[in-house]
């Protein structure tokens, strides 16, 4: 029984001293409220500005990535349109390009002559001497049919037509031979004939022109149309240096051609000449 009675005697002390503790020590935080804080803002001052700085660039990445992502639809919507007008540019260009070389067959009366289609050269096959054009037999393009530039500059003939785009062999071609006039400045000379013949690497001679014939430098060549495949009086090239050999039936001369293939974007196919 008296075991009983001294135990809580020694509790009642313990739980006083421990409520005198509690009390002063929250009085003691009351007291010195600033200074714990002080002290513990003192400790804790470089991880809040980790956290802090953590928490701007965050909320700076953020805002930059929103702001990136709307740049870059800007970027993209600006690039689309820059396209559009490019593209326009261009159609624009090559309209004015295509009408600038209408006008200069109307001008030439070419289109009196001819019915013509326009066409341009998007490929060169220089080993073999042909060029590629871009109307084929969905355009009414058919083998043989002449190619020319607005200044009547014989290139050669359609050779071999798929359904959007035609082979043209040149008349640099070695398979290219095609009968000329020489064409004299004055009108009482007699009329020489001959015959271009392709040499490929862009080239060509004349041959089989007779020896009673006088030839020189400069003569202009024209299609005679003696073998049907091209109208009469399409320019050809001018002689550069005759050679008349009397051990030889013909004489022959190198010739300069008048076609540039860098000047090829516009080309006319005559697509309604017969053979008369």
């Amino acid at each position: 029984m008296n075991v009983f009675l001294e135990k809580p005697n020694k509790i009642l002390p313990k739980i006083l001293i421990g409520i005198f503790v509690f009390v002063f020590f929250i009085g003691t935080l009351n007291l010195f409220q600033n200074q714990f804080k002080n002290f513990f803002y003192s400790i804790t001052q470089p991880f809040q500005k980790i956290l802090l700085r953590a928490g701007d660039n965050s909320s700076n990445f953020l805002g930059a990535f929103l702001k990136i992502n709307n740049l870059a639809g800007e970027n993209e919507e600006i690039k689309k349109r820059n396209q559009e007008l490019l593209e326009e540019i261009i159609t624009l260009q090559q309209v004015k390009v295509e009408n600038q070389a209408l006008k200069e067959v109307v001008s030439g009366g070419l289109e009196k002559e001819f019915k013509l289609i326009l066409t341009e050269a998007i490929g060169i096959d220089n080993k073999q001497d042909f060029i590629l054009i871009n109307r084929g037999s969905d355009d009414g393009i058919l083998e043989d049919m002449p190619v020319i530039n607005s200044q009547k500059v014989l290139f050669g003939k359609v050779f071999k037509v798929y359904k959007n785009f035609s082979k043209v062999m040149l008349v640099s071609s070695k398979n290219s031979v095609l009968d000329v006039k020489i064409q004299k400045d004055d009108t009482i000379s007699p009329i020489i004939y001959g015959a271009v013949r392709g040499e490929g690497n862009l080239s060509a001679i004349l041959d089989l022109v007779s020896l009673e014939r006088e030839i020189k430098n400069n003569d202009i060549l024209i299609t005679s149309s003696l073998e049907g495949t091209f109208p009469k009086g399409l320019l050809i090239g001018k002689i550069t240096e005759p050679n008349q050999n009397d051990l030889k039936p013909f004489q022959t001369a190198k010739i300069e051609l008048f076609f540039n293939l860098k000047q090829s974007d516009k080309l006319f196919i005559i697509s309604d000449y017969k053979i008369e």
